[in-house]
């Protein structure tokens, strides 16, 4: 079933005029957007995290996870730009690009970071609890159905992962993830002490991806 069009693609038509426009929007932010997730999280884990046995079973841990580090996220945001920006990080922002029908509900990203002037341009970041640097399987599952089907970033380059870790080390969680890939992950130069790596994707129907891959250890 087709879908009608949008409020979206009405009053931001010209959003889509020049393909290569958020494509080249996406890759200038992306160090900014990905150290103010990376803020969040530290301030985050220093004043809530110390002290929280995670490996008792938690309901929701990874709604909950992602609500206050997004609420730590805000904090970040207007500190550094004192609402001068020409973003904004958004929570549950719904990507409307990939509306399948009228009826349908459009996917989510867990936090966006969109264009103020450009509103269908978002830099999308999604999150997953992992117990252990083994538990792959929804991770995984998240990158090829949604990211690299096209789904999420239809219409920019870059995205984020965060990976929730309980248990184990980043390093391992990165040689598993290369494995299940088969692909190989490079180091990003802004982030050399950070355990954050990037993946590159071709896509048919999208732009070609660099899906960056942030652990952030909750134990």
């Amino acid at each position: 079933m087709t879908r009608r069009r949008t409020f979206s693609d009405i009053a931001f038509a010209a959003d889509t005029d020049n393909a290569d426009l958020p494509v080249e929007w996406a890759r200038g932010v992306a160090a900014q957007v990905l150290e103010w997730t990376w803020q969040a999280f530290d301030q985050l884990r220093e004043k809530h995290l110390q002290g929280v046995d995670f490996s008792q079973p938690l309901d929701q841990l990874e709604r909950d996870l992602t609500r206050h580090h997004y609420l730590d996220l805000q904090q970040v945001f207007h500190t550094a730009t004192e609402g001068f920006c020409s973003l904004l990080p958004e929570r549950e922002w719904d990507e409307m690009e990939s509306l399948s029908s009228s009826q349908a509900k459009p996917p989510a990203y867990d936090f966006a970071f969109v264009h103020i002037e450009h509103r269908r341009w978002a830099w999308p970041i999604e999150a997953k609890v992992l117990p252990t640097p083994g538990t792959l399987s929804e991770y995984v599952n998240e990158i090829h159905t949604k990211f690299v089907g096209g789904v999420a970033a239809p219409l920019v380059g870059e995205a984020g992962m965060i990976a929730y870790l309980l248990s184990g080390s980043a390093d391992t969680f990165f040689v598993n993830l290369e494995n299940r890939l088969a692909v190989v992950l490079e180091v990003v130069a802004e982030f050399p002490n950070r355990p954050h790596r990037t993946s590159t994707h071709s896509r048919p129907t999208a732009p070609t991806l660099r899906l960056h891959h942030m652990v952030m250890a909750c134990h």
